[in-house]
């Protein structure tokens, strides 16, 4: 038997030298503890709900995989065959949750284990102290990888219980949730997976277009965009393609920053993964803007705040676990109302004296709280190496910002608009390219007007 910890990988070939074999949860503490197992297609999605495993449904409709009573208290077994798993099946993620305001840290011991022919071949185990407030663990995973499936021991925790994990990969919850404090709004469908739709450069097309510098950049991060960060992959191509349509944006090292709306009506899109699908996009076309290849980030209501930076080592689930998550966001910068220019004013403060371009991705759903304090902000900022790309977030009202070509006193066209919701039938390639045919044009200015 093998032990292994957090983070590690196995061949399932290796350690169980066969496809069909069993996956075991076992959870001791003074709480009730549901397992699933997800079965995600290759961008992260849930995409065939016949391939969601819990309490409710038990089998899959091809027999592949089968929950069953483990042999004792508080464990429960995937009864599992890898190879009549469908081709759209490439990964299975098996999860832990709680119910109601109890937490993992209450947890006296759990573990994952894979059986073959009813003998334990490798164990992952953890502890509650591993845990502060969550509600939920992805304890490991099983994917595709080469024509073999790999096992990996995550231990990932998770805000939000069942109902969170199920729509960040993209799933509906049938019942009713609670309404939450602050008001809301109906939330599209998310997916991590591009869009149908515009054509993608070929790979030979984008290393003919790029610089070798630009092109080091781009292997480095498509080699690490493996295993948990698999849903990266295609992000990462369409947006090295779109550079590639504009080589300018990224021969220039560009400082990207995401100044996100935490105010109470964008609690439903956190809530539901629609956020975090965004932050995926803008964090795989911003790290492929620097060799840093990182997103530096901030969150705004009636306050705004500086958070940790983005990286590959917290993309996966920033928005509910970093700095708190998202609900802590809300709570520290009072929820109840946006003030967009104090954010825009406390970003010019870190970034204005930069020598480099910076990129600043706003995103917000609208109802502005000053259309004249921005516009004011957006033309003394005008002098300053610094973009301004607001982008609206399934909202309404969006202002002065549906008028930003006819703001007077400009000495640069330092701002544009992008409307989410009109972009939402279009590829990613679509919505990088329509970033940076802004962008492109801003650094151009610069150039000629000697900012740079």
């Amino acid at each position: 038997m093998m032990e292994l910890q957090r983070g590690q990988k196995i061949s399932v070939q290796t350690v169980c030298r066969s496809w069909t074999l069993e996956v075991e949860l076992r959870h001791e503490g003074p709480l009730t503890v549901d397992v699933s197992c997800f079965g995600l297609d290759g961008a992260g999605h849930l995409s065939d709900e016949r391939y969601f495993l819990f309490y409710n449904q038990r089998r899959t409709p091809d027999g592949a995989m089968v929950l069953a009573e483990g042999p004792s208290a508080g464990t429960a077994r995937f009864q599992i065959d890898l190879a009549a798993l469908p081709d759209q099946i490439q990964r299975l993620s098996f999860t832990a949750a709680v119910d109601g305001s109890r937490t993992l840290r209450e947890l006296t011991r759990g573990s994952i284990r894979l059986l073959a022919r009813g003998e334990e071949a490798v164990r992952y185990a953890y502890t509650g102290g591993e845990f502060q407030g969550e509600r939920a663990i992805v304890a490991g995973e099983l994917y595709r990888k080469n024509g073999d499936w790999k096992f990996s021991a995550v231990g990932r925790g998770f805000n939000g219980g069942l109902r969170a994990l199920v729509e960040s990969f993209g799933g509906v919850v049938a019942d009713p949730a609670p309404p939450p404090p602050p008001p809301s709004r109906p939330a599209p469908a998310p997916s991590r997976q591009g869009h149908a739709g515009g054509a993608a450069s070929s790979v030979g097309e984008i290393l003919r277009a790029l610089s070798p510098r630009v092109c080091a950049r781009m292997e480095d991060l498509a080699r690490r965009s493996q295993g948990d960060l698999e849903f990266l992959a295609p992000l990462y191509k369409s947006a090295f393609g779109a550079l590639a349509r504009f080589p300018q944006a990224a021969e220039r090292e560009l400082s990207a920053v995401l100044c996100a709306d935490a105010s109470g009506s964008m609690f439903d899109f956190y809530r539901s993964g629609h956020v975090q699908q965004i932050f995926d996009k803008l964090f795989a076309l911003s790290s492929a803007l620097t060799d840093r290849g990182d997103m530096d980030c901030w969150a705004f209501a009636a306050k705004s705040r500086q958070l940790d930076p983005v990286t590959l080592d917290n993309i996966r689930d920033y928005t509910f676990a970093q700095s708190g998550g998202y609900e802590r966001w809300m709570s520290m910068l009072n929820y109840q109302y946006n003030n967009e220019p104090e954010a825009m004013r406390d970003v010019m403060m870190i970034y204005g004296g930069q020598h480099r371009p910076v990129l600043v991705l706003f995103l917000t759903d609208g109802r502005l709280q000053s259309d004249w304090e921005i516009e004011e902000i957006l033309v003394k900022t005008s002098r300053f190496p610094v973009f301004w790309q607001f982008i609206g977030f399934y909202g309404e009202e969006y202002g002065v910002l549906n008028h930003l070509e006819e703001i007077d006193g400009r000495h640069t066209r330092n701002a544009a608009f992008l409307k989410l919701e009109e972009y939402d039938a279009f590829s990613d390639s679509r919505f990088y390219e329509d970033l940076l045919t802004h962008v492109s044009a801003w650094l151009q200015e610069l150039k000629e007007k000697q900012m740079l």
